[in-house]
């Protein structure tokens, strides 16, 4: 029994170790995995790897060429889109189910927390940090509310997929940007205390649709097609 909950959380940790180079592009997109070099750099045998690398698969994360080997999921302004598609479809559905979920005193925390943002307004430098604490807080949030697994678990795992993109324009925000940001987070947080779902679920709409337009135009810059 303990040898097989070794393999368990050596799997984990190789989960972790590979999907954050991917991530944090030290594993760069279309990069083939050589599965015996990280075993030597890792010193586990192929096969918690392989294990870990099938998982980063049906995340998305990883692809697989047949008779070519594993590759790191290529990035394109197609697979951006199709992204925020799906997106589209479940955070309403998701933020509508919290609605009526979400208690009182965690929604006085968010709104502490939003509030002590707008306080202290970030400078261009840490303009991503400061949208990604608004995504943990108010999608994080949301998604533990939403009464279904399933749904918080595919939304979680495309939010990853998206940040992956930010991180690789090495996105920088101005203040102005930040603010409508903010803004947009707020509204979403505001038909939440008012306990309007259907206003929380049109609000998530409509800053997804406009996160998706900022994102597109930063990406587009890069010059990846």
């Amino acid at each position: 029994m303990s040898s097989k909950i070794s393999r368990v959380n050596l799997t984990e940790e190789i989960y972790r170790i590979v999907k954050e180079d991917i991530l944090s592009h030290k594993l760069k997109s279309g990069e083939k995995i050589n599965i015996d070099q990280l075993a030597r750099q890792l010193e586990v045998s192929n096969i918690p790897i392989r294990e870990a690398l099938s998982r980063l698969q049906s995340e998305g994360f990883i692809h697989v060429i047949p008779f070519k080997g594993m590759f790191v999921t290529m990035m394109s302004l197609k697979d951006l889109n199709e992204l925020y598609e799906i997106r589209l479809q479940l955070e309403p559905l998701a933020v509508e189910k919290a609605a009526l979920r979400l208690p009182v005193d965690i929604l006085e925390r968010l709104q502490d927390t939003m509030e002590s943002l707008h306080d202290n307004p970030p400078s261009a430098e840490n303009g991503l940090e400061v949208v990604d604490q608004m995504n943990t807080s108010i999608h994080g949030t949301i998604l533990a509310y939403c009464d279904n697994a399933n749904l918080a678990n595919l939304v979680r795992g495309y939010m990853e997929q998206v940040q992956r993109y930010l991180s690789f324009i090495q996105l920088t925000l101005d203040v102005d940007t930040t603010k409508v940001e903010w803004e947009e987070h707020q509204a979403i947080l505001q038909k939440l205390r008012e306990r309007d779902s259907q206003g929380a679920a049109e609000a998530m709409s409509i800053h997804l649709r406009n996160s998706q337009k900022r994102t597109n135009e930063l990406f587009m810059r890069t010059g990846v097609e």
